[in-house]
C-alpha cells in the first residue's frame, strides 16, 4: 500500500502521471523530526521517496529544481520556495544531503538522469533544463546530462534561501550566492549532533569510572 506524507496538499495531473504538490509550511511533525535529526536521532533514515514532486501550482514553463532525498534538505528547499511555482526533482542520494552526497557520488549524473528519465519530465515541462544546487556540481556533470537525457544542467545558489532571488531574477548568480560560509550560527546548529555523537561514543566510560572507583575504595 502506499502511505501519504502530511507535505502532500493535493495532486496534479501533468503529464502522464499524478504528482504530488506539497505544503511550504512545516508541520509540528516536520519541527519534531528536524529537532531528533539534529539531535542525531534516527538521522541514517530521515528520508523522503524520490520523484517529481510541486510546489505552489506549476506548469509545462515552470522551472525544476533538484535536490536530495535527505528530509531535512527536502524540508528546507521546499520551505525556501513559497511564494513560487515550481517543480522539485527529488534524487535519491540514500538519505545524505546534497553536498556529501556528491562526494559520495550519490547525488550524481547517473541518478539524476535516471530520475529524469523515470519520472518522464518531458511530457511534463515543455524545456529541457534542471537548476542544480552549487553545492552538487561535484557529483554531476553537466555535458554527460545533456548527452544523456538531452536536459542542460543550470547550477543555482548554494544556499536554497537564495533560490527565490535566483527565480525571481531569472537565474542570474549575484556574487554572495557563489560563497560558501561557516558563521557561527550554522556551526550551532552541528553542535546538538556532534555531541550525541560524542555520548555515543563514550557510553563505555561511565561504567569504566564506577568500575575503577569501587577498585579504589577496596
Amino acid at each position: 500500500g502506499y502511505e501519504l506524507c502530511n507535505f502532500v496538499k493535493r495532486f496534479s495531473n501533468a503529464g502522464s502521471a499524478n504528482i504530488p504538490i506539497v505544503s511550504t509550511s512545516l508541520s509540528a511533525g516536520d519541527w519534531t523530526g528536524t529537532i531528533l535529526t539534529r539531535l542525531g536521532i534516527k538521522r541514517d533514515n530521515y528520508t523522503v521517496s524520490p520523484g517529481l514532486y510541486g510546489v505552489g501550482d506549476p506548469d509545462t514553463k515552470s522551472p525544476v529544481i533538484v535536490t536530495a532525498n535527505y528530509k531535512l534538505s527536502f524540508d528546507t528547499v521546499r520551505s525556501n520556495l513559497a511564494g513560487q511555482d515550481v517543480w522539485l526533482l527529488v534524487l535519491d542520494t540514500c538519505g545524505i544531503n546534497v553536498w556529501c552526497a556528491a562526494g559520495k557520488k550519490t547525488f550524481s549524473t547517473d541518478e539524476l538522469v535516471k530520475q529524469i528519465t523515470r519520472t518522464a519530465l518531458e511530457l511534463v515541462v515543455d524545456h529541457r533544463t534542471v537548476i542544480v544546487p552549487q553545492l552538487g556540481a561535484t557529483g554531476i556533470a553537466a555535458h554527460r546530462v545533456k548527452a544523456l537525457c538531452g536536459f542542460t544542467v543550470i547550477y543555482g545558489p548554494i544556499r536554497s534561501d537564495d533560490l527565490a532571488v535566483f527565480l525571481d531574477n531569472k537565474f542570474q548568480i549575484e556574487p554572495g550566492m557563489r560563497l560558501v560560509t561557516f558563521t557561527l550560527p550554522e556551526r550551532m546548529i552541528l553542535v546538538p549532533v556532534e555531541l550525541s555523537l560524542l555520548v555515543r561514543s563514550l557510553w563505555w566510560f561511565v561504567p569504566l569510572l564506577f568500575l575503577i572507583s569501587g577498585i579504589s575504595q577496596s
